[in-house]
């Protein structure tokens, strides 16, 4: 654990900066909220500008808690490196149909870097801490953490990838099984969060508590379990149906709620 003697300066340092992230971390999350709230109500024009907003929104609020449970260079570092992976399996993807078959996206997301609109690879990285915190709960070993963490990764684009289809960002030119989409594009998925989070299981050291560790092992998974509550009901409601509604809560309930019920166990045993 995180600690330095009492009345240590650098410690008091550490600390003001921590509760510093975790209410920012909380201030997002709620900005977050209202926004994704009112996003199927706003005129047709402003929904790709509010999908952005919602990305930058939502990355903040998951760099500012993993900020505040494990520090600067920890959230940097996973943020940073899920935009990266994903930015390049975008570009494979978009070029040469590997690893998620042969898809292209539309110019309604601006701007671009060769074919991909930069607020794709932001997307990655704002998933990645609290797909990483489902994995940390649920897996017991590396690997394990690693598994959970691509699966529920994957399980959000059960959710994701029709909602940006029915609001024209991307395409599927030879269709699929899954409302249009091709089942291989999840196994791509889990490939890639697999790379991902493999590569970050082997590199990552620091999960400290430089914050108050009830709160900073929340955000995390609260950020997960909102958007599975949130895609469940925004499918159901308002854009692609009870089908989409009932698969994506499904596929990421397999995740949010071993998550909970483990995040329950630990406080309980705290």
């Amino acid at each position: 654990m995180y600690r330095r003697p009492a009345g240590d300066q650098p410690y008091d340092s550490d600390m003001r900066i921590a509760h510093l992230s975790a209410l920012i971390a909380v201030a997002l999350f709620g900005l977050l909220v209202v926004t994704q709230l009112v996003y199927p109500q706003v005129p047709d024009d402003w929904t790709v500008r509010m999908t952005a907003v919602t990305v930058l929104l939502f990355l903040g609020a998951s760099v500012a808690a993993a900020w505040n449970r494990s520090g600067p260079r920890y959230a940097l570092s996973l943020a940073g490196l899920a935009f990266t992976v994903g930015l390049l399996s975008e570009i494979a993807g978009v070029h040469t149909g590997f690893p998620f078959s042969t898809y292209a996206y539309t110019d309604a997301l601006q701007p671009q870097l060769a074919g991909v609109p930069i607020v794709i690879p932001l997307a990655w990285a704002m998933m990645a801490y609290p797909a990483w915190r489902v994995g940390e709960l649920i897996g017991n070993t590396p690997l394990s953490r690693a598994l959970v963490a691509a699966g529920a990764l994957t399980a959000w684009d059960v959710a994701l990838d029709p909602q940006m289809v029915g609001l024209g960002i991307w395409v599927w030119p030879n269709g699929g099984a899954y409302h249009g989409i091709p089942l291989v594009n999840f196994l791509g998925w889990f490939g890639v969060g697999f790379a991902l989070f493999g590569w970050w299981a082997l590199v990552e050291r620091d999960r400290t508590h430089p914050g108050d560790d009830e709160l900073a092992d929340l955000l995390g998974p609260a950020l997960f379990v909102w958007t599975w509550i949130g895609e469940t009901v925004a499918h159901a409601l308002f854009f692609e149906g009870p089908g989409v509604a009932v698969a994506s809560f499904l596929a990421m309930g397999l995740f949010a709620v071993p998550a909970l019920l483990r995040l329950r166990v630990v406080e309980r045993w705290r």
